[in-house]
Formats: structure tokens, sequence, C-alpha cells
């Protein structure tokens, strides 16, 4: 029998530090991945409703004064394109800003760890989040930007209301508003896995 048979003589695998390239790359898509689910499923459900409904037009042009016939079959046929071509487009457009303030996190958490200050978790998720709601920011003033939105109290006040909830303004505004605490959230989840890897190599090799 050898020493191997009992377990013996298998070295333990060394954590080793994050790269910021390979690391922030899959970081980041993993963060995109979550905030793209987060945002394409319930909006591309709302989108086929306005659709089905036939309220699928800008608020200043005037909607419908009477709803379309509403079809089950329709409004899932609908909401399977809406919520794949959401999904598309916001993974596409978010992956890059995502990756780019990932690999950026794992730099700044790299010399967090070289200092030894500790918390490299709490830290690590904290920066995370506010990493992603700027992020989330920039993305919904861009969208606004693009479509003459001005979101103010007053356009909330109207447009959130039904039917006008069902708009294309409407739909622009509640969700590209939820999008910044969305990537906030993803953000902090990169944080959060970042962390838990440099707590474990903090672990090895300071103690």
């Amino acid at each position: 029998m050898t020493d191997r048979a009992f377990g013996q003589g298998i070295r333990p695998q060394v954590p080793t530090p994050p790269n910021v390239f390979f690391d922030g790359t899959r970081l980041g898509l993993e963060g995109t991945m979550l905030a793209t689910l987060s945002v394409a499923i319930p909006a591309g459900l709302h989108i086929a409703l306005s659709t089905m409904l036939g309220y699928a037009v800008r608020y200043a042009d005037g909607l419908p004064e009477e709803a379309k016939a509403f079809s089950l079959f329709g409004f899932i046929f609908i909401a399977i394109l809406a919520i794949v071509a959401m999904a598309m487009v916001m993974f596409f457009g978010g992956a890059i800003s995502t990756m780019a303030y990932s690999m950026g996190l794992v730099a700044l958490m790299l010399r967090w760890v070289g200092k030894r200050r500790g918390r490299e978790r709490m830290t690590s998720t904290i920066f995370g989040a506010v990493m992603g709601l700027i992020a989330g920011l920039l993305g919904s003033v861009l969208i606004f930007t693009l479509m003459d939105l001005k979101p103010t109290w007053s356009l909330y006040a109207t447009v959130f209301r039904w039917p006008a909830i069902l708009s294309i303004d409407g739909i622009a505004l509640l969700w590209f508003s939820l999008n910044p605490p969305i990537q906030a959230a993803a953000g902090a989840q990169v944080g959060w896995r970042l962390g838990k890897q440099l707590e474990e190599i903090t672990l090895y090799w300071f103690w």
C-alpha cells in the first residue's frame, strides 16, 4: 500500500490571488447575467402585456381609448420574444461596463489585501455595490437621453397610472429607474464573491 492510498502525500490546493483580467472578466459576466435576468424577465412580461392590449405607443402620441382583446397564447409568444430581446440588449450593452468595473474592483482589492487592512469581504461588497450603482445610473441616463425622457416627480405621477404605465414611456421609466439599484445588487454580489476568495488567500498566506 502506498502513502497515497492512506490519503498521505497529497498536497492541499494553494489559494492563488485573483487575476485582474480573467477573474475580473468572469465576475463581471456573472454580475451582468444576474442584472440582465432581474430586469429582462419582468420587463419582457410588461412589454408583452402592453403589446397585447395595444398600448405600446409613446405617451405623448396618445393612448387608445379601449384596450385590445387579450390572448394568452399571444401574450406568451410575445413575452418570450421580448424577454430574449431585452436579455440580449442588456447583456451585451452592460457586459463591457460591468467587466470594466469588476477588473477595477479586483485591482483595488488586491492593493487593499496587500496593505493588510482586513475586512476584505465587507469592503469588496461595498465597493462592488457602489461601482454597480454608478454603472447602472450611467446606463439609465443614456437610455433616458436617447428616448428624450426627463424623469421628474410630475412625470412619474403622470405615467405611473393605468393604462399609462403600459406605454413605451411607462415601461422605460419604470425599469430603467429600477436598473441602478439592481446593478448595485449585482455589483455587491460580485464584490462578495471576490471578497470571499480574498479572505481565503489572506487566511492561508498571512496566518
